[in-house]
């Protein structure tokens, strides 16, 4: 006999919470080999080799989303897949990995010309290898993560790094300038894909026909075409820049984004890495969906906005700790980013809804609409350099913010409403936060050094939690989030 919904739910509960536990951890190795590896290379490289890598990075990145063709997310989120499916996916990924190189490695001299940098020649065909190294484990990984195996998806992720950091610092040391930071990436690609194979033991077969992988390939397609939109309008601040300004201000733009991205990013990855195939589960059940989703919502909320909000008070302190005197050209910039990183990982939701629930076609188009007013906001920016450009980036994220959740919640069981609820109380209680530390470094100015930033940090943190459990349902919420930690605990010691 088939359980019913509500213990289904339970059991899916139990799941999200080992992986979540599995995830967070992995995450937080993750964190420190990259801050580890950020700060030690700040100090060995220059803007100006950052630079440079970003100006490859920025083409190359975008075709390598034609070598990805979405067919990860559709494994993931696909009801059922067969092991010829697999194998069949596998072998369009390796090819289209394959011509990918080629294609980058070709333009090589065309990224030299069209930034009069002679070197990303030779720049451009090391990271083109990346690509290949990358789509021979593409549906390793989908694979694991479907199975929602996150403990040998981490073992695989921090080893991937820490080799890839390794060889970057190495470099680095020896006078390799940015050829550190291509050494980190193809290190990084190559171990990450090795590592896939032996997790998940797949082993593709020889490709055949009618196995029935055209509605995967559809499907991939669509994620496939926002990704390629997605890319293009949030990596074409970095073309313009560079373009028009040279190495130095886009290397301190990119730098800006990145650090300021790199902690929200790895905290909402391991949210998102369980969350998406257990939405995926919950996509014939719009009420335990909607459930499941507006937990998700209101505790990315509750971890991501008041660490922006800290970030973006203490933008130059933090600058000068993390990257050295050299950097604080980047400190406005990564003050007015952080006004966007604000509410930037909540607004993605919008999407994993969609993808969630199959539904590409609007996917794609949603994202459409949003790169093109962005990209506009770009060109209305670009005269003023890196700072123009950060500010028009602002604005266009906050006009798009509620028709995107207008369209993109149409006809699911979500609402706008249900978005703005479960973020209200992480966002009151993170303006407090950052009225409350700006306050301090007002009074301290003097004095306000590593030792400053280090102790304000704890003290925003009990503000934060004080004025969160004052709102209303916020010691409700509280008392919720404290019993994971012990849930954690039991679910970590029993199998699935």
């Amino acid at each position: 006999m088939d359980p019913g919904p509500a213990a289904q739910s339970d059991v899916l509960k139990a799941r999200s919470i080992k992986s979540g536990a599995i995830t967070l951890t992995d995450q937080a190795f993750s964190y420190g080999v990259q801050l580890a590896a950020t700060i030690i290379l700040a100090r060995l490289l220059t803007p100006v080799d950052y630079g440079i890598v970003a100006m490859v990075t920025a083409i190359t990145g975008f075709m390598n989303l034609f070598r990805e063709l979405g067919l990860s997310s559709a494994t993931i989120q696909s009801h059922e897949i067969t092991n010829n499916q697999l194998s069949a996916l596998f072998w369009v990924n390796v090819g289209l990995g394959g011509l990918i190189t080629l294609c980058i490695a070709a333009l090589g001299p065309v990224l030299a010309w069209f930034y009069h940098k002679p070197q990303l020649s030779l720049v451009t065909v090391g990271i083109s290898l990346t690509s290949l190294f990358s789509s021979l484990g593409t549906q390793h990984g989908a694979l694991l993560t479907r199975q929602m195996r996150f403990g040998a998806l981490a073992v695989v992720r921090v080893s991937a790094l820490v080799a890839g950091s390794g060889a970057a610092i190495v470099v680095a040391l020896t006078g390799g300038t940015y050829w550190a930071l291509v050494a980190s990436s193809v290190v990084t690609a190559l171990w990450s894909t090795c590592g896939l194979w032996i997790a998940s033991g797949f082993r593709p077969g020889r490709p055949r026909k009618g196995v029935g992988i055209r509605p995967l390939v559809r499907f991939g397609a669509h994620i496939a075409g926002f990704d390629i939109v997605n890319y293009f309008h949030r990596n074409l601040d970095n073309v313009l820049i560079g373009r028009a300004w040279g190495a130095q201000q886009l290397g301190l733009y990119s730098k800006a984004y990145a650090l300021l991205m790199f902690p929200i990013t790895n905290l909402r990855a391991p949210l998102h890495r369980v969350a998406f195939p257990a939405l995926s589960r919950l996509q014939n059940d719009p009420g335990q969906f909607r459930l499941y989703f507006v937990k998700y919502c209101s505790l990315l909320a509750f971890i991501s906005m008041p660490l922006v909000a800290f970030l973006y008070t203490c933008s130059e302190n933090v600058i000068r700790l993390l990257l050295g005197p050299r950097w604080l050209g980047a400190a406005e910039l990564f003050s007015i980013l952080a006004l966007v990183a604000f509410v930037q990982p909540v607004t993605g939701l919008t999407g994993t809804v969609l993808v969630t629930l199959g539904r590409g076609g609007r996917y794609f188009r949603w994202g459409l609409y949003n790169a093109i007013i962005t990209v506009i906001s770009f060109f209305i920016g670009l005269p003023w350099g890196a700072r123009g450009v950060a500010i028009g980036y602002c604005i266009a994220s906050y006009l798009v913010l509620h028709p995107s959740l207008m369209y993109a919640f149409h006809k699911t069981p979500i609402r706008p409403s249900d978005f703005y609820r479960s973020i209200s109380k992480p966002c009151l209680a993170s303006f407090v936060v950052g009225l409350v530390a700006m306050i301090v470094r007002s009074l301290f100015t003097a004095a306000f050094d590593a030792v400053g930033l280090t102790l304000l940090l704890p003290l925003s943190a009990l503000v934060y939690l004080g004025v969160f459990a004052l709102l209303p349902g916020g010691r409700r919420t509280l008392a919720e989030y404290g019993k994971y930690p012990s849930l954690i605990w039991r679910k970590t010691g029993r199998s699935d």
